[in-house]
């Protein structure tokens, strides 16, 4: 009996490994391309859209949730709820769709191997950050359509999509803090043809990590850690309160 349950906890334990720790959800729409990115940046996933949503479950075994680059897609597989109890580390949302630059480089003109390198370091730097959290992170890409909407109402993040914009300004002391810009300027991550689609108009716990719209204070990037609902503060602290009165009655 116990040769068999080692066994199955071997079983078990190859199979956790088995699985790629990255989540990435495609909303389909015009200009997809966050699958191509991470086969580009060599990373194994586990797909969900629309007809396969993210779920509870999901954000148990995987320790980073990527959302991609949203023109016109189907974000209902999103469930705020599901994000708001699973995303429990850190958390970087921009307005840059660097999965399609990523793969594609500039739309137009010329520049478009720079534009190619910027993105993809931006997205691979970001991604290092959301997996660095103490729990599972989220990297969720321009939004254009929704501007976010799918987020959880606690969180407090509201947006403005459907933007067309071209200059980030400067990194705030955050966002250089992230490592998220590490070998890159605020020119880098500028004139993509189209580089940003959505600003931030509130943020909630999270900071401003990159701003633009040529001094417009456009907030293009935000991030940092999730902090839980004040409900969920009282519920933990309850929480421990009991299992440290139960082990003291074990003692007794």
């Amino acid at each position: 009996m116990r040769r068999i349950a080692i066994c199955v906890a071997m079983l078990l334990t190859a199979s956790a490994y088995a699985s790629p720790a990255t989540l990435v959800y495609d909303g389909g729409g015009g200009q997809t391309a966050v699958q191509d990115a991470m086969t580009t940046l060599g990373i194994l996933f586990d797909l969900r859209g629309p007809g396969n949503p993210v779920t509870a479950g999901d954000l148990t075994t995987h320790n980073l949730l990527v959302i991609g680059w949203n023109l016109g897609g189907d974000m209902s597989g999103l469930p705020p709820s599901v994000l708001a109890g699973g995303i429990t580390g850190n958390i970087l949302l921009t307005g840059h769709d660097a999965d399609y630059h990523t793969v594609h480089g500039a739309d137009s003109g010329t520049g478009g191997d720079a534009v190619q390198a910027a993105a993809t370091r931006f997205l691979s730097q970001a991604i290092s950050f959301a997996q660095g959290g103490s729990g599972t992170g989220l990297v969720a890409l321009a939004d254009a359509s929704t501007a976010f909407s799918y987020l959880p109402p606690e969180w407090g993040i509201s947006a403005t999509g459907g933007l067309l914009k071209e200059d980030v300004d400067f990194f705030t002391a955050e966002g250089l803090a992230s490592g998220v810009y590490s070998g890159l300027t605020a020119a880098d991550m500028s004139n993509w043809i189209q580089s940003y689609h959505v600003s931030f108009d509130t943020w909630g716990s999270l900071a401003p990590f990159e701003v633009g719209g040529m001094l417009q204070s456009d907030m293009v990037t935000i991030g940092g850690a999730v902090i839980p609902a004040p409900g969920a503060l009282v519920l933990g602290s309850i929480g421990a309160g009991l299992i440290g009165w139960l082990r003291r009655r074990r003692t007794l």
